[in-house]
């Protein structure tokens, strides 16, 4: 038992940190997410879906690092860090409420625990995006 304990420790440190780290990338997923959808729904096969979808991606990583190299102001700066904070602020909501779920019991803790993993991850999400100088 104090075996299966530790190992869940482990899991749940590791799927944490796959989570920081993959925190940046939400806001790709999701316009690579649309575009692939519309793409397929319009009738074209999956390879045009998946080719809209990279496209997509590639295109707003692009947009982004011009707006930031390009960047006059710490305010457009601070608006290309809000853009990619935001949905990782609610994939990290959704991702730690999912892990508070299944090891705490139901609490207003778990609401607690959720809005504070959020939080974690959109500032780590910033952070990124904020050390990103051209």
């Amino acid at each position: 038992m104090l075996i299966g304990f530790a190992l869940i420790i482990v899991a749940v440190f590791l799927c944490c940190a796959l989570l920081f780290r993959l925190s940046i990338y939400a806001l790709p997923l999701f316009v690579a997410f649309l575009a692939g959808s519309a793409v397929y729904r319009s009738g074209s096969g999956i390879i045009a879906a998946f080719a809209a979808a990279a496209v997509a991606a590639i295109i707003l990583l692009a947009v982004a690092q011009f707006a930031l190299a390009f960047a006059k102001s710490d305010l457009m700066r601070a608006v290309v860090g809000i853009a990619f904070a935001a949905p990782a602020a609610i994939a990290g909501y959704h991702a730690v409420h999912g892990i508070a779920v299944a090891t705490m019991p139901t609490s207003a803790w778990q609401f607690v625990v959720s809005l504070l993993g959020a939080a974690i991850i959109a500032a780590a999400s910033w952070t990124h995006w904020s050390r990103a100088c051209p």
